[in-house]
């Protein structure tokens, strides 16, 4: 589109989720029923976060039944933390930092990124993943002798607008959320960290985890997590109680 991406900032995401259910409402030749279950994954699964938590003030009209995060990236800062460790990582990093400078005033890429790795980062964040071009950014980035950082991107601005986009708060509709142990992007050990402080906030959810399964693999046809979000959401629709791993 012509607006610039702003990627894993929340509200924004989480409030185009709810637009696209009301505009979908406006296609009478759908037969929508009035339930709705949210599901995302990796971004999307942090818009679905967003989506549940804004829904009952954004969009109170609307009856949000459920909300399922698959190896949702739901904790910003740590996401940013495990690039380095992951191949291509640079482009995800790219895309964090073009997005939050589109969409805060006070982070710039000239404070965070290298003047050599500005053009290589401005013209992968234009990208998407099914891109071709994507593969030639991924071994361009690959080729460079250091990171695109010119310092620690873990500090000032940009660290304290991750945080702020860590969907902390209440989420009304009950929650599933899976997560891969295999992971190498979402890591885990943070996926774990962020279901333990909403244990610890008194929220309700359902966290599963699925040995073996990375990234890509927790949303592929055969995985058990696709078909546990098929029961979990047949369960929401027909008004049964969810279950919850904090207690």
């Amino acid at each position: 589109t012509s607006a610039p991406h702003e990627y894993l900032v929340g509200p924004p995401a989480g409030r185009a989720v709810l637009d696209s259910v009301r505009a979908a409402h406006q296609l009478a030749d759908a037969h929508l029923a009035d339930q709705t279950v949210v599901w995302g994954h990796s971004q999307g699964g942090a818009a679905a976060l967003w989506t549940g938590q804004l829904a009952a003030t954004y969009a109170p009209e609307l009856e949000i039944d459920g909300i399922v995060a698959l190896a949702p990236a739901s904790n910003p800062p740590a996401l940013l933390d495990s690039l380095g460790n992951v191949t291509g990582g640079d482009l995800f990093a790219s895309y964090v930092i073009a997005g939050y400078a589109a969409a805060y005033p006070d982070i710039t890429m000239s404070e965070y990124v290298r003047p050599a790795a500005r053009p290589i980062a401005s013209e992968m964040a234009q990208r998407c993943l099914s891109d071709h071009g994507t593969v030639v950014s991924v071994l361009v980035t690959l080729l460079l002798e250091k990171p695109i950082w010119s310092a620690d991107p873990d500090r000032g601005a940009l660290r304290n607008r991750l945080a702020q986009n860590i969907p902390a708060g209440p989420i009304d509709p009950p929650l599933l959320l899976a997560q891969g142990e295999a992971d190498t992007l979402v890591i885990p050990s943070a996926q774990a960290q962020y279901v333990q402080t909403r244990c610890a906030a008194g929220y309700r959810v359902d966290y599963r985890t699925y040995p073996g399964l990375g990234h890509v693999a927790l949303v592929e046809p055969d995985s058990p997590a696709v078909t546990d979000a098929l029961d979990w959401t047949a369960q929401r629709l027909a008004g049964q109680p969810a279950q919850d791993s904090c207690s």
